[in-house]
């Protein structure tokens, strides 16, 4: 019976550490996504002001608050990619040290 149990005990560990990796796993991979959602955020908002620069510069439109609200939307952007990558920086830091 000491033979079951042991292996019982060895298995629930196994088990353990690879429920905790596939989390780690899991984890990163929604960072990822959540990174390139901000770029392809950013990327529309890129387009945005390119749009609004080139009506600027061929119309009589006074678009500077338009401009200046799509620069302030891409800052904001910035700023949260800024922190999302140096978290999962820190993250995969974490995990190397752990190893």
């Amino acid at each position: 019976m000491s033979n079951f149990n042991r292996f019982c005990t060895k298995a629930q560990r196994a088990l353990r550490r690879a429920g905790n990796k596939a989390e780690e796993m899991l984890d990163g991979a929604s960072k990822a996504v959540k990174i390139k959602a901000l770029e392809i955020r950013m990327d529309e908002q890129y387009e945005n002001l390119g749009r609004l620069v080139y009506r600027d510069l061929h119309t009589e439109e006074d678009l500077e608050e338009e401009k200046l609200k799509v620069i302030a939307a891409l800052d904001a952007l910035f700023d949260e990619l800024s922190v999302l990558k140096a978290e999962d920086a820190a993250e995969a830091s974490a995990a190397e040290d752990a190893k």
